[in-house]
């Protein structure tokens, strides 16, 4: 249990949209004591998930998926049970051309292969489905469908079954399992349980039940096409001879579903020529940006970047305004992501409409103009977003938060403006994502009583949110050195009164707070200065470092800690450590 936390749990958690501000520290600091009590528990009988964090992801206009944000311990049990089952059902899965994990295959993009692009498209296209998709031989229609609401319309005991028909696990494991899978799948208010719905989680252990379940729409696909075809979860694409041939396929795939309460999506149903695919997949464009990406990562002087940049800007332009392929928006990304690489602010001007309008492509918008500089034109777009953009769900603005915290404005006029009018947003919260957005903003950009004071004012909130709570919690470092008294008590309220989630972090805090600055070969140590660090200093490990800053200047040990202004590359966290203890940077 604790080799998966460290190896694969841990990171899925720290990649997921809302951030911990304790970055699941707690946890982890104590994971091989915490793996024993998680065992005894299991083991006993005991187990019971706790409540998670449910959060909407909007999809399209308005229409939001439910995600589920489970607890550390959760995650790690549906984890290492997943994993318990993950080597006999790769044994028994009829093709190996069906994929549910990025890191655990190579599929190709449809853009990944060789082949010139030189030839005639009725040339390359039969190679392409041999190099791309790795199909016996080339077919002259290649159909693309996927399900409708996969995640939502899976039974539990329709799911169980075939789990069960796959393994030889004990029953009492399967029992944990979808206890477990019950718990955490989305329930509104008090409606009765529906048995229905696999929980949305962005960890693998889910994905690989729901992979399981398309077994038998595998073997139907290996048999009717020659094992020429490829599923992703649930994208399907398979090559046939003629229409004629597809529509029999999709027939029996259909009755296959059905079966299980399930049905093909007949809108993203499509049987397509090499004509079509080319102009569905935009393989020209998609070969001529990966081009452009590595000339962008090659360069090194500002002139021929602009020029490049310019290039680029133009032929996004012109992307914009006359591309209608299905996959226009994952071009779009690409073209953002080109831009970025050369801090070009050519899209600018489309970013406030683009993020508007398309909600699968905010995160790319967003992560574009921060990778701009702090200039104007960056600046007033993000502002525009932040203060225009009408909000449905839970993470559209803690994405731009927490981008604004990785961006870094400069301690200048300029950089307290911006962030002023960012605060202006965001000061008066009402939401749990306005609340988790305030801390954050807090952590780094506010002063040590602001974060007392939130703390104060979101006990309601805190009371019906356990992970809200957590969140608070940590944020309580900030207040620290300006009240380590007052911070205490809270903590040890927390401790003896709050919800375990919190309690845990509290715990882990007021240890650190009692310890003396942890030596090389301590694991606090190694978390807070790793030997691979990149990007901004994360504010999880700031909020600790406040701590530790704290408690040495109020034992007057004034030792200076040159590996702070190393390793901590932020001005507005250098400028809060100096305010705490200058001693460190003596």
């Amino acid at each position: 249990m604790a080799r998966t936390w460290r190896d694969l749990v841990k990171q899925q958690l720290r990649r997921l949209a809302i951030p911990d501000l304790h970055d699941y520290y707690d946890f982890n600091f104590n994971i091989e004591r915490r793996c024993e009590g998680i065992a005894e528990r299991i083991l006993g009988g005991q187990y019971r998930a706790e409540a998670p964090l449910v959060y909407k992801v909007e999809k399209k206009v308005g229409i939001c998926r439910h995600m589920i944000l489970p607890s550390p311990a959760d995650a790690l049990v549906f984890q290492v049970l997943s994993d318990t089952l993950h080597e006999e059902l790769v044994k028994v899965q009829p093709s190996k051309k069906a994929y549910y994990a990025r890191d655990r295959h190579g599929l190709k993009l449809p853009h990944g292969g060789t082949t010139p692009p030189g030839y005639p498209w009725f040339v390359l296209w039969p190679k392409f489905q041999e190099e791309i998709w790795g199909f016996a031989k080339g077919f002259p229609i290649l159909v693309t469908t996927d399900l409708s609401n996969y995640f939502d319309n899976i039974a539990f005991d329709d799911l169980r079954r075939v789990i069960a028909g796959h393994v030889h696990a004990k029953e009492a494991l399967l029992d944990l399992l979808f206890s477990l899978i019950e718990d955490l799948a989305w329930r509104p208010d008090y409606l009765p349980r529906s048995r229905k719905g696999l929980p949305t989680i962005e960890i693998e252990a889910p994905r690989l039940l729901a992979h399981a379940l398309l077994f038998e729409l595998d073997a139907v696909l290996k048999h009717r096409t020659s094992d020429s075809f490829v599923r992703w979860m649930d994208d399907i694409n398979f090559g046939v001879e003629s229409p004629e041939r597809a529509m029999r396929v999709l027939g029996e795939l259909n009755d296959v579903l059905k079966s299980r309460g399930l049905a093909l999506n007949m809108a993203k149903t499509q049987l397509l020529s090499a004509r079509d695919a080319k102009h569905h997949f935009m393989f020209a464009e998609n070969v001529r940006l990966s081009r452009l990406d590595k000339q962008a990562r090659r360069l090194k002087s500002p002139a021929a970047k602009k020029r490049l940049g310019d290039r680029v800007a133009a032929a996004f332009e012109v992307h914009l305004s006359e591309c209608e392929a299905r996959n226009k928006d994952k071009v779009s990304k690409r073209f953002f992501t080109v831009l970025g690489q050369l801090a070009h602010p050519g899209a600018v001007k489309h970013c406030q409409e683009l993020h508007r309008s398309n909600a699968g492509l905010r995160s790319t918008v967003v992560r574009y103009i921060t990778s701009l500089k702090f200039e104007r034109p960056a600046t007033t777009a993000l502002l525009r977003i932040l203060e225009r953009t009408h909000y449905v769900d839970d993470v559209t603005r803690v994405e731009l938060v927490t981008a604004i915290l990785d961006w870094s404005p400069p301690r200048s006029p300029s950089g307290r403006r911006f962030l002023d009018r960012v605060r202006k947003q965001l000061e008066t919260p009402k939401s749990m994502s306005d609340w988790q957005c305030w801390f954050l903003f807090l952590c780094k950009y506010g002063k040590p009583h602001e974060a007392l004071t939130a703390y104060e004012q979101s006990r309601d909130v805190r009371r019906r949110e356990p992970f809200l709570a957590r969140q608070a919690t940590a944020l309580l470092c900030r207040a620290y050195p300006v009240n380590a008294k007052r911070v205490r008590a809270l903590w040890e309220r927390e401790i003896s009164t709050g919800l375990s989630d919190s309690a845990s972090v509290a715990v882990n805090l007021m240890h650190f707070s009692e310890a003396d600055f942890p030596g090389k070969k301590d694991r606090a140590y190694r978390y807070l200065f790793p030997d691979k660090a990149s990007g901004t200093y994360p504010v999880a490990k700031f909020l600790l470092l406040c701590l530790f800053a704290t408690t040495a200047r109020d034992r007057k040990v004034k030792t200076p800690r040159p590996v702070v202004a190393e390793r901590v590359n932020d001005p507005w966290m250098i400028n809060a450590i100096q305010r705490i203890n200058a001693s460190w940077f003596a």
